[in-house]
């Protein structure tokens, strides 16, 4: 068995727990990151966005709820969903309203895909 300690000497034991929790803090990052963007995928899919994309039922009625639960539509003003930075910060204030993105992802597929009634 080749087994060398001389070469375990020159990793810093101390060096390691660091770099995993910035490996895990970077990883949650990432997740969170790709949370939101798929919530604003999803919102340009209800409004067109700031390409003009087509609308779809779902993301439709994803919007109007962002909408109707929304603290500007009750005062009377409309977040520009034509703007990209808007529609990030109506994802990121949906994703505070439910408390993290996995939860924001779930609550926002059961809006999407619930059932409608005839």
């Amino acid at each position: 068995m080749n087994f060398d300690p001389a070469s375990y000497e020159s990793i810093e034991p101390a060096a390691m727990p660091f770099q995993k929790q910035m490996d895990a803090f970077s990883l949650a990052q990432s997740v969170e990151k790709a949370i939101e963007n798929t919530i604003v995928e999803s919102i340009m899919m209800g409004s067109g966005g700031p390409e003009n994309l087509e609308i779809t039922d779902h993301g439709l009625r994803f919007v109007r709820h962002l909408l109707s639960s929304s603290k500007s539509m009750r005062y009377g003003f409309m977040p520009n969903l034509k703007n990209i930075e808007c529609i990030r910060e109506l994802a990121r204030d949906y994703i505070r309203k439910c408390g993290n993105g996995p939860l924001a992802l779930d609550n926002m597929y059961d809006l999407m895909h619930k059932p409608q009634a005839s």
